[in-house]
């Protein structure tokens, strides 16, 4: 007879403990990758042939992208490449993250 109320006791005080548990954690929702970079091929020739050419071609690139502009053209470089990445100089050219498109000068 005394086993019946310890084992409801038993029971209850048992909930009781889980009921005043934490709940679990959420996990957080995973990041979305950045967008992928390509190599702006149109660009990287129309830089070969003329700065004009060139300008037109970038409109074909998009933010991120990897360009490779002549080292003589050092006025190309400082408008088109974000100084916020890596930037390689490699004999007669470098090779840096396109700005999306180009800067607007102040």
């Amino acid at each position: 007879m005394i086993r019946r109320p310890l084992i409801l006791a038993v029971v209850i005080a048992s909930t009781a403990a889980n009921a005043q548990a934490p709940a679990p954690a959420l996990a957080p929702k995973p990041k979305l990758p950045a967008p992928a970079s390509a190599y702006c091929l149109p660009a990287s020739v129309a830089f070969l042939e003329s700065d004009a050419k060139a300008s037109d071609e970038v409109q074909k690139c998009a933010r991120g992208d990897t360009v490779v502009i002549p080292s003589r053209n050092a006025s190309a470089v400082a408008r088109m490449c974000d100084f916020s990445k890596a930037i390689v100089a490699s004999g007669e050219n470098v090779v840096c993250v396109l700005v999306s498109p180009e800067r607007v000068s102040k």
